[in-house]
């Protein structure tokens, strides 16, 4: 009778051991590599945020101190047009899929005047990327055609991954979405090198993305600004390598227009332990 009502203690424990690991993550927590982290609130934030007049969020993520911090759950979880953040997925891609031969690739311009100067001259890939050059990653996309797009955003898992009717706008004005901490997720992979294609493709989109290096740090890292109803949504994605660790960051805000796109990178930076 003792080792039967011993035996029915030790699994009414283990029961209630398992019930405590199931609720041990929140509905907020999130996968990220092999670590699962709750986003800690901090109104630390606020102050510069209010400097520049300015609403939005900044996800950062150190997986050494195994910290995922942010200033706004609810908008860390939103979804929002990536604009061209989206040339990192969209060069990866079209490097997987050989539509783009490498860093060097050659894209001539074509003559057509646009509004930013740094568009109205040859490229390559590297210098396109690097100026952000929307009608050459429209090509991109075209070579890479609708439905090989879709399925590899599947294999990526990228956003909410609805390429849309239009091939050559989608991540502009399209359905397409992503947030920041989805950004955050991507880009960790990206960085460690376990997206769903080559080594190769993911160590060349990493080349194209290094911004800044300095003797302390670098960063690499991809901008976007897009229309978000009737402001627009600005991006800063990417991480910064410091003494030896990596520190993920994803910032959007909503901006009146583009004069105010340098906010940035210096509310990113106010805010990174650099």
């Amino acid at each position: 009778m003792t080792k039967l009502i011993s035996l029915m203690l030790f699994s009414i424990l283990a029961a209630v051991a398992l019930i405590v690991d199931a609720n041990d993550y929140d509905e907020h927590s999130v996968q990220l590599a092999e670590l699962r982290l709750t986003p800690q609130l901090t109104t630390d934030w606020d102050l510069v945020f209010q400097q520049h007049q300015v609403e939005g969020v900044l996800v950062l993520f150190d997986p050494q101190q195994q910290t995922l911090t942010t200033n706004d759950l609810n908008r860390a979880n939103t979804g929002y047009i990536p604009a061209s953040t989206f040339k990192i997925a969209n060069g990866l891609i079209g490097l997987e899929l050989e539509v783009v031969a490498g860093t060097e690739q050659a894209y001539p311009w074509d003559k057509q005047q646009r509004a930013f100067k740094a568009w109205n001259q040859d490229h390559t890939f590297r210098s396109a990327f690097k100026y952000s050059v929307v009608p050459i990653f429209q090509q991109i996309a075209g070579d890479i055609g609708k439905q090989r797009m879709a399925n590899m955003l599947a294999s990526l898992e990228y956003g909410n991954q609805k390429v849309g009717s239009e091939l050559d706008s989608f991540w502009l004005d399209g359905d397409i979405r992503i947030s920041a901490i989805e950004q955050l997720q991507f880009l960790q992979k990206l960085h460690n090198e376990t997206l769903a294609v080559s080594q190769r493709s993911q160590q060349i989109i990493k080349q194209v993305m290094l911004t800044e290096s300095t003797e302390d740090y670098t960063i690499s890292a991809k901008t976007g600004f897009g229309h978000h109803g009737d402001k627009y949504i600005g991006w800063w994605v990417g991480w910064v390598e410091m003494d030896g660790r990596t520190v993920y960051f994803a910032l959007n805000l909503d901006l009146d227009d583009i004069k105010q796109a340098h906010l940035r990178q210096e509310i990113v930076k106010q805010l990174l332990p650099l």
